[in-house]
């Protein structure tokens, strides 16, 4: 069954893809088949869906949606070409993380890059991780560009904001490993993982002084001696990390 959506539901998807809108409506958009079956296959709640006359001609939409323009999905699309299926879903209230020492937590110290901080919620989900800790500077992660850029690994990861150092103090009894360029290397037999927390920095700062005071296990990936880079990509380093400890705690046993 298919409904006529109204220009003010219009003005209000489109006030979405400004965070201050998003707050104040506690909603945020899902874009695209993928992304919006994703969704509904969640726990997520989900306030409308919308779609295109020409994208219900050419796929079966099992559920109630409002027929919109091609025009009108252009608007309210963040993308550059209008998707067909579009959804909005209602932000959840944010749980509270009480890791254990033998789980693997994420911490994320000031990701900036939307497109990172996607990648890095993808990649968390890919090894399995539940839980991300956001410092309270981290980019917003219902962000558009965040959103379509986590593929779906947004509606199965717990992700909260907070402050970082006081989860740190508060969890200081379980090991914390920083990713730094001079630490113990990753993959030496020196570095053991079997659960703590993994925390990552920003992009061009790496992790800020403060919460560098409070992480009892720096560790580094090594850097090949003829290699003129500096840094690695913090979604990067992310992927290398998590793939080799997951190494260290499932397969060398």
């Amino acid at each position: 069954m298919k409904i006529m959506i109204t220009k003010n539901t219009v003005k209000l998807i489109q006030s979405l893809k400004q965070q201050k809108f998003r707050k104040e409506h506690g909603l945020f958009v899902v874009e695209g088949r993928k992304m919006v079956d994703e969704l509904l296959q969640s726990s997520f709640e989900m306030e409308m869906l919308l779609a295109t006359d020409k994208y219900a001609d050419s796929n079966k939409i099992a559920r109630q949606y409002e027929t919109v323009t091609p025009t009108q999905m252009e608007q309210m699309s963040g993308q550059d070409t209008e998707p067909g299926i579009l959804a909005v879903a209602r932000i959840p209230e944010q749980k509270t993380i009480t890791p254990m020492p033998s789980d693997t937590t994420l911490a994320l110290d000031n990701i900036a890059n939307p497109g990172n901080m996607g990648t890095i919620i993808r990649t968390a989900d890919w090894f399995g991780i539940k839980n991300i800790v956001c410092s309270e500077n981290c980019v917003e992660v219902w962000n558009p560009k965040v959103v379509q850029s986590t593929m779906g690994s947004l509606f199965r990861v717990n992700i909260i904001k907070t402050n970082l150092c006081d989860f740190l103090r508060q969890h200081h009894d379980i090991k914390s490993y920083g990713a730094f360029l001079e630490g113990e290397n990753i993959f030496s037999d020196k570095v053991v993982f079997n659960g703590g927390i993994i925390v990552i920095g920003s992009e061009s700062h790496g992790i800020s002084e403060e919460v560098k005071g409070l992480i009892s296990n720096p560790i580094t990936i090594p850097k090949p001696t003829y290699s003129d880079t500096e840094s690695l990509n913090a979604s990067i380093a992310t992927a290398i990390i998590l793939s080799e400890f997951y190494r260290k705690q499932n397969l060398e046993k």
